[in-house]
């Protein structure tokens, strides 16, 4: 899709398709910038020692990369896999995912303006992607925020209405999550309803807890924000606790690592 960028930055990740191998290399293009491709030394492969290059990457093969040098002046950019980690490559995927569908609603909204798409890229696409980083987060800005949130940025307040509409009907407000285990004891003959008791009156929204297997209980809290998301799963941890507290019981909330 359209970028108002005409080469990436060192430093970013890029989404890249294997389009050729040598002993030593790979080359790629960059998915994202037309026409534009990169190298891929056999070290920056991966972290393990590589006897063939075949053995990690083959030709057609989609994934994400770092750029690791860029001389426009010679002619070249360097990539790197192997500095692409897990959570990084999955978050890249996702975002590629999200721009694909900005870019099909910024489609739906030059048709519904009477204009083509490439238009719609030069009246406000590339003035979204610049103020915003990409199409996906504009679209969720207008989506949370109303148009006014775009035309702060100088979009056109035409286009910007229309894009709010297609936002809200499309874009699903982001959310955090915040999740931990329940470690839940109680003494009493009745124990069991003890707890159900405990987590039944003191459920709220945004905040849900499910049994996993004794004594554990898992508890997730989801909001707009971490503030929110974080004084939502504190105050229904707070009463569970106290209330199995109360009870002769014992009870402790142990947070999941992120």
């Amino acid at each position: 899709m359209p970028s108002y960028k005409e080469y990436p930055e060192e430093g970013e990740y890029v989404l890249i398709t294997v389009k050729s191998l040598n002993p030593n290399s790979a080359f790629a293009n960059l998915d994202e910038y037309e026409g534009i491709s990169g190298m891929i030394h056999i070290s920056e492969v991966a972290s393990t020692w590589v006897r063939s290059i075949r053995d990690f990457v083959s030709v057609g093969q989609k994934t994400v990369a770092k750029v690791t040098a860029i001389d426009l002046a010679r002619g070249y950019i360097n990539l790197s896999i192997k500095r692409v980690s897990p959570s990084v490559r999955r978050a890249k995927i996702t975002e590629s995912r999200n721009e694909k569908k900005a870019d099909n609603l910024l489609g739906f909204v030059a048709e519904d303006l009477g204009k083509t798409k490439e238009e719609a890229y030069k009246v406000c696409g590339f003035e979204m992607q610049k103020k915003f980083g990409n199409l996906y987060s504009a679209f969720e800005a207008a989506a949370e925020f109303g148009a006014t949130e775009l035309e702060k940025e100088g979009i056109d307040s035409t286009w910007a209405k229309k894009i709010e509409d297609f936002a809200k009907k499309n874009i699903k407000p982001k959310e955090v999550s915040i999740t931990g285990k329940l470690i839940i004891r109680s003494y009493a003959s009745e124990g069991i309803n003890v707890i159900k008791e405990a987590i039944m009156s003191n459920a709220t929204e945004g905040v849900t807890v499910s049994y996993v297997g004794a004594p554990k209980y898992k508890i997730e809290a989801v909001a707009k924000n971490y503030i929110d998301c974080e004084k939502s799963i504190n105050t229904v941890n707070s009463k569970i606790i106290s209330a199995i507290t109360k009870a002769g019981g014992e009870a402790e909330f142990v947070r999941d690592k992120s």
